[in-house]
């Protein structure tokens, strides 16, 4: 339309043509529409979610998976000795770019139930903390995964907490043992130091989400590495 009206001139076509057939001509696109290689066909599709993808999947999660401190040596958490999980799941921003979605938040409950833990999620925005006594007669222990992702909407990514003074800030890390899991970014020690077992998981796929648990439970050992970063130049967060 914009050529039809008259904004585009032919000259400006015609360069934007050069550089777009330039482009694929460069790669060799031409080459391989002739060739039937521009898209696979349908039999050779069977190539996806291979064993051995999948297993190179497992290998990179194993290796990724990071203990930056236990410094409480609350770990290993087992369904044996810690039965009775109190859930926190936090997100960010929904709708943008590269936006948060809560899908890994069912992947989360399904790998611990699968573990044998009997999950409670916390759920909604309440300030209502309850009784403390009432709190760790109730669970055994807390895990707080969170998912929080974002791209250009803005310069730095914090945690947002659902509202002020939320349940959900760790309060209860001086209560029952709490594990703190990051599943995308590094550097949430600036707003939770008071967490005393931290992992930077690096995804948030089924299979991290699933060997993440298995660490937590002592079942493999963390083979991950981090740099001084994570403490984000915060003190507490050494402690």
């Amino acid at each position: 339309d914009g050529y039809k009206n008259g904004v585009i001139t032919d000259q400006r076509l015609n360069e934007a043509l050069e550089r777009i057939l330039g482009l694929k001509a460069a790669v060799n696109l031409h080459k391989k529409e002739e060739k039937n290689e521009l898209m696979p066909a349908e039999d050779k599709l069977d190539i996806i979610g291979q064993d051995e993808h999948h297993q190179m999947a497992a290998g990179a999660a194993d290796k990724a998976i990071t203990l930056v401190k236990d410094s409480l040596g609350q770990l290993p958490i087992t369904p044996e000795t810690h039965p009775r999980i109190k859930l926190y799941y936090l997100y960010g921003e929904l709708g943008g770019i590269y936006n948060s979605d809560t899908s890994s938040r069912d992947r989360i409950i399904t790998e611990l139930e699968k573990a044998g833990f009997e999950v409670d999620l916390n759920e909604g925005e309440s300030r209502d903390k309850g009784k403390i006594m009432e709190y760790r007669d109730k669970y055994d222990a807390a895990f707080v995964f969170a998912d929080v992702r974002g791209y250009a909407q803005q310069n730095n990514y914090r945690i947002k907490w659902k509202s002020p003074m939320d349940n959900e800030v760790p309060w209860y890390a001086a209560e029952i043992p709490t594990v703190f899991v990051s599943l995308n970014y590094t550097n949430h020690y600036l707003d939770v130091p008071m967490i005393k077992t931290f992992i930077n998981a690096h995804g948030n796929t089924s299979e991290v989400i699933r060997q993440t648990i298995e660490k937590i439970m002592g079942k493999s050992e963390f083979k991950g590495s981090y740099n001084e970063n994570v403490w984000c130049d915060t003190w507490e967060a050494r402690r």
